[in-house]
């Protein structure tokens, strides 16, 4: 890893929860690197409350341009900011050709990134690739931009922790909401994805799920999602009614980390919310369709992938142009069988 000892780091985070969580173990390894460093994580507004979970973090830079020349005035800002901060390193997570321009007319001194985008020029350290990209986990690939990708080991798992205060106001939360439902028999159901339908398991098979999780399991299941898609998680929530809980917009990042803590299991597509909850060593069961679970599914000892490997697949792309097979192949019945097999997984962690 890096041998030169840095006092001022600036590290460009990605633009997606889920590719946040997957650069957590660098980031880690970048404070064990340098333990008397300034970290400073450069990412949007609306993620800055996960890196307000993560300890190795001392400051954290929130940006939201709007379009048009009010947003070019904002980003000439920022940069002139980040210009004034003197930072002696900048680690760029993601591989656009504007964040690595930031940095260089930052006058940051040392910047390392992944070649991409023509971008090469920018950098003073420009790191080729992994060999097979595409497939290489997201976690080892922002984890090896450290050594160079000198390395192939795999990079240890993404690990968050929650203070008791935000575990007790969620406890609070589930009482109320449920009016004092069994919170030892919590399931956590995420039905929607943001990079299109293509990731989305059917409404209808969530559905069936959160019926059977109440008729078998006795479960109190919860269903997460935003404010847009509280009408999507109705329709999962009714036929588990009363013991179905519709939760869609209602917390913000901070709130649905300390909910999921709670879940003995939870189940969804390859998004945020799935990477979460394994990063805070909760049972997950990631359900995969057009991704690639080989570079996004979820890692630890209680994350399990449902994928069916369809001959069109991985496609990664938004939209199915043929039968979604990979995803409507996947059936309520073997994801609860995938649910029996960590419903003690929760007493397990927890000693």
């Amino acid at each position: 890893m890096m041998k030169t000892e840095a006092e001022n780091i600036l590290i460009k985070a990605p633009n997606w929860v889920g590719d946040n969580i997957f650069t957590l173990s660098a980031v880690r390894q970048l404070r064990l690197i340098h333990p008397r460093a300034r970290l400073t994580v450069l990412v949007k507004s609306g993620i800055k409350e996960l890196w307000e979970m993560v300890r190795e973090v001392d400051e954290i830079m929130g940006y939201d341009f709007p379009g048009g020349s009010k947003g070019l005035k904002r980003k000439w800002k920022l940069i002139r900011e980040l210009r004034r901060n003197k930072y002696d390193l900048a680690v760029i997570f993601p591989r656009s050709f504007e964040s690595a321009l930031w940095m260089r007319l930052a006058g940051i001194k040392r910047r390392w990134g992944y070649r991409a985008e023509g971008r090469s020029f920018l950098l003073t350290r420009a790191t080729k690739s992994p060999r097979g990209y595409r497939r290489t986990h997201r976690i080892d690939y922002y984890y090896h931009l450290l050594d160079d990708a000198r390395s192939d080991l795999t990079a240890p798992s993404p690990e968050l922790e929650l203070s008791p205060g935000i575990i007790s106001r969620a406890r609070d939360f589930i009482e109320k909401e449920t009016g004092g439902s069994d919170s030892d028999r919590l399931v956590g159901l995420h039905p929607r994805a943001s990079h299109g339908p293509a990731k989305c398991w059917p409404l209808e098979h969530y559905a069936r799920l959160a019926r059977l999780l109440v008729q078998e399991k006795n479960a109190t299941v919860l269903v997460f999602g935003r404010e847009h898609e509280r009408e999507m998680a109705a329709s999962v929530v009714r036929p588990a009614a009363p013991r179905a809980f519709n939760l869609a917009g209602k917390t913000d990042l901070k709130e649905l980390a300390a909910l999921i803590k709670l879940c003995r299991v939870l189940v969804a597509n390859d998004t945020g919310p799935l990477h979460l909850g394994a990063a805070l060593g909760v049972p997950v069961v990631g359900l995969f369709g057009s991704s690639d679970p080989a570079a996004t599914g979820p890692r630890g000892p209680f994350s399990r992938i449902i994928y069916k490997n369809p001959p069109c697949g991985p496609c990664l792309k938004r939209f199915c142009p043929t039968d979604f097979i990979c995803m409507t192949s996947i059936t309520p019945e073997e994801v609860i069988s995938t649910v029996d097999e960590l419903w003690e997984a929760k007493d397990r962690r927890n000693h």
